[in-house]
């Protein structure tokens, strides 16, 4: 008879994985590659019952879950209201007809709500051990992190999530392929989103939680062999992988796929390679045919940086593991199969550092070197407050000889977000695995490394433009990137060059033909650069950003009538595009149609009450009606949110000079 305890974690593993299975099973195809095939994950139960019961209370086992009460508006926390000093924002948790919701407002002109959204919340992201994300799955099936987080730190809070603490935070920042990789099982997507990046990162079926096979590969043929009688033992064992018989390397590996992060902040810090798609990686592969990683010169930025994925990196900074020559790996310390927590834990890695440390410590406490304490985790990888997710505090990997420095590891943080004057600046290294070697296209990832975040642009652009030249690729993705870098440079022709390259290579990128049309309608080609766009609107009709640019060069360019069409079927693809509403809105403005311009522009801000450009067209508009007051609230509003913002403040100056605010 089944405990009440294999039972819940058998409902965990088939809510975690049936979907992926059965939908993985049904691409398969023949037993000729069942090898290759996924396994419904409850299957594992059958044979595996105490690694799956000690496996479903790590956080992996919860990455990624449909919400609950519990998780959401019953979280424990000191306040059920969050306001947001920095954006002026409130928000809370709601619950209505069965669903929970994240709803989010600001304080209008007359001192009531406004720019009110209230978005469900479809998923949790993260086990709750640190923090809790909340997702929202958009009509088109991409996914979108919403602003507010649960932290668990001094018994739970809420928080804005990394990257939203500031004046002006996202409201549909996407969860793109890169994030689900590590945080959920591998889902269904469409069969053509890997080509080029061009797609918008879909999900056509998400499993929940990250499974079994995310460590010991495809289990399909393995589960068969267990289930037709007569199969030895060493058949059906042979048909799945166990980590534990690869090589260091290769264990630490399959580790390290999700959690070695080099830096959280722009750089890069990984390419993946353009020919794998995104959820291509299989334990035992070389980690490095799958992933370039990267890092900073040492000469121009640092390296010490301690961040919340950060647990490989740091660890491989360490002289125990330096000095082990390989035989420190994440599984010397952790058992993916059980989780220690508590003050039994201490005992249980203090003996792990015995293994190597009993035979000094006794001489060191003589000479008063050393406490009589065996507890080793605390001072030589004390717990820290991160970097780049200022609310979360978690064990430093990097192993020191001495206690850490005499300050205060928990204190508050203040988010540092990217911005062109924070950001790194300088060569992006190549940050090798053990035991790498050198691949066929390395230096192409190298040099486009030094362009994607915009790191290196002076010497990437040449050299990643003469190793096109020289190696020609087969991949469109490089000659994208060195399209971006130049036109972020400003070097049109450049540019335009780029990506006729890359359409060369493959004449269906919807990315490269959308950066093609935009870089030909900025250098004034406006006939090229729509003819561009209605081919790739021909082979993608239901791309919302391909017809958000046509309508802008069109209203750019002395077409009101289309460009009005062409936003409006802008939004029938993306409803909440809140900056083709704004741009609607100027063209319904500048036709003389003000009802539908201010409708517009305060849709556009229920979505983004954060631009400055948005806020000023309203206060323009209220400014032209008379409305001399709430005029000034928005046109104000803009000023505070981009000082830059030049028409805002010539707009503002003619407010208060009619409503003889002279000084």
């Amino acid at each position: 008879m089944k405990t009440r305890r294999s039972l819940a974690t058998a409902l965990l593993l088939v809510t975690a994985g049936v979907v992926a299975f059965l939908l993985l099973r049904k691409h398969g195809g023949s037993k000729s590659n069942l090898a290759q095939q996924y396994a419904d994950p409850a299957s594992c139960m059958e044979c595996h019952s105490s690694e799956a019961e000690g496996y479903a209370r790590t956080g992996m086992a919860h990455a990624f879950y449909a919400p609950t009460a519990k998780d959401t508006v019953d979280s424990i926390a000191k306040e059920r209201q969050f306001y947001h000093a920095a954006s002026g924002t409130y928000y809370d948790l709601t619950e209505h007809e069965g669903k929970f919701f994240q709803h989010r407002w600001q304080l209008g002109f007359d001192g009531k709500p406004d720019n009110v959204e209230e978005l469900p919340i479809d998923y949790v992201m993260g086990s709750g051990n640190h923090v809790r994300t909340y997702l929202h799955r958009e009509s088109d099936g991409s996914l979108i992190e919403l602003p507010l987080a649960w932290y668990a730190e001094n018994g739970g809070h809420w928080g804005m999530n990394p990257g939203f603490d500031n004046a002006k935070p996202m409201t549909r920042r996407p969860i793109a392929y890169e994030c689900m990789f590590c945080h959920n099982g591998y889902p269904e997507i469409p069969a053509t989103a890997h080509r080029d990046l061009s797609a918008n990162a879909v999900y056509t079926n998400l499993p929940q939680g990250i499974d079994c096979q995310r460590c010991h590969g495809p289990a399909a043929a393995h589960v068969e062999a267990a289930q037709t009688p007569g199969t030895s033992l060493e058949q059906i064992r042979s048909l799945v992988l166990n980590p534990s018989h690869l090589s260091n390397d290769r264990q630490m590996e399959v580790c390290e796929q999700c959690h070695l992060e080099t830096t959280s902040h722009l750089l890069p810090d990984r390419i993946r390679h353009y020919d794998q798609e995104p959820f291509g990686y299989r334990p035992a592969q070389p980690l490095a045919d799958f992933n370039a990683y990267f890092s900073r010169d040492p000469g121009h930025g640092r390296t010490d940086n301690f961040e919340i994925v950060s647990a490989p990196y740091r660890l491989r900074q360490s002289q125990c593991y330096l000095q082990s020559q390989g035989a420190l790996t994440c599984e010397t310390c952790h058992n993916p199969h059980d989780l220690h927590k508590g003050p039994e834990s201490a005992t249980y890695y203090a003996n792990i550092c015995m293994k190597c440390h009993a035979a000094n410590l006794p001489q060191k406490i003589a000479l008063h070197q050393h406490t009589a304490s065996n507890e080793c985790v605390s001072c030589h990888m004390a717990q820290r407050r991160t970097e780049d997710v200022v609310g979360a505090v978690m064990t430093d990997h990097l192993i020191q000889r001495l206690a850490p420095p005499a300050k205060d590891l928990l204190a508050p943080r203040q988010e540092v977000s990217d911005t062109p004057s924070t950001q790194y600046h300088g060569p992006v290294k190549r940050y090798l695995l053990d035991h790498q070697t050198e691949g066929p296209n390395d230096a192409l990832y190298d040099t486009t490394a030094q362009v994607i975040d915009s790191s290196n642009l002076q010497d990437g652009i040449p050299k990643l433009s003469e190793l096109i030249r020289t190696q020609s690729p087969a991949q469109p993705n490089f000659s994208i990137e060195l399209g971006d870098a130049m036109r972020h440079t400003g070097d049109l022709t450049g540019a335009i060059d780029a990506y006729r390259k890359a359409l060369t290579l493959d004449p269906l990128s919807s990315r490269a033909q959308r950066r093609l049309g935009v870089a030909l309608g900025n250098a004034g080609e406006t006939d090229e650069a729509l003819g561009v766009l209605h081919t790739a609107i021909d082979h993608e009709p239901t791309n919302a950003l391909l017809w958000y640019e046509l309508a802008s060069i069109e209203a750019r360019t002395g077409s009101p009538e289309k460009a009005t069409a062409d936003f409006r079927k802008t939004l029938e693809l993306k409803p909440d595009f809140a900056d083709a509403q704004n741009s609607l809105g100027s063209v319904l403005a500048q036709s003389g149609d003000l009802h539908d311009a201010e409708a517009s522009f305060r849709a556009a801000l229920a979505v983004n009450p954060y631009d400055s450009a948005t806020q000023s067209n309203l206060g323009r508009l209220l400014a032209g009606e008379g409305d001399w007051k709430q005029a000034a609230f928005h046109l104000q509003k803009a000023i505070q949110l981009d000082p830059t913002n030049l028409n805002a403040q010539r707009d503002y100056a003619t407010v208060l000079m009619q409503t003889r605010h002279f000084p």
